[in-house]
């Protein structure tokens, strides 16, 4: 009998993680939202985003993890809204794209790292583009260097998240919480 790519107990991890995902982003994003500063509420969410993904990835390794957890949060968001559902899944297939191209998965911590961040500075130019398109009566058109540093923001705040990440994560695997494959 052929063995299935994820177990049971990893999907089970991946909605746990995506629940964990739609509750900091239920109550930090509406925290940023008056404020309508472009890629405050991605910045702001950024590290909690990284913290779980990071954690979530160290588990799971394989290519189609970053989409599986991904893939489960957006179709909760699909509910809240398309626009947010299209921004999740583009930025979660372009990370899954280059985590696969680049590291045939996410079997290193750097690779973990570089799959959240490549997540999360996709989803914010991915969000103005679906919000333009979808909503052009609410969307925002910043200036390109008021663009700039939103990414670079996300970028700060996302590196921060991921590998405080990755140092829990350790953590976890050493008190024997966490099954992570510590080989590079």
């Amino acid at each position: 009998m052929r063995q299935a790519y994820f177990t049971t107990r990893e999907y089970v991890l991946a909605a746990l993680l995506a629940a964990a995902l739609l509750l900091t982003s239920s109550i930090i994003i509406p925290l940023t939202l008056p404020l309508r500063l472009p890629g405050l509420a991605n910045a702001v969410n950024a590290p909690f985003a990284a913290f779980f993904l990071v954690i979530g990835l160290a588990r799971l390794r394989r290519a189609g993890s970053l989409l599986l957890i991904l893939g489960v949060y957006a179709l909760v968001c699909l509910l809240i809204h398309p626009v947010i559902f299209s921004f999740i899944m583009t930025g979660a297939i372009v990370a899954e794209l280059v985590g696969w191209l680049l590291f045939r998965g996410f079997p290193t911590p750097r690779a973990q790292v570089t799959g959240v961040v490549v997540y999360e500075l996709v989803s914010f130019p991915a969000a103005m583009v679906f919000s333009l398109w979808l909503l052009p009566e609410r969307a925002l058109r910043p200036a390109l260097w008021v663009f700039l540093v939103a990414e670079l923001a996300i970028l700060a705040t996302t590196l921060l998240g991921g590998l405080l990440g990755l140092k829990v994560a350790r953590e976890l695997a050493r008190a024997g919480k966490l099954q992570i494959d510590e080989t590079p």
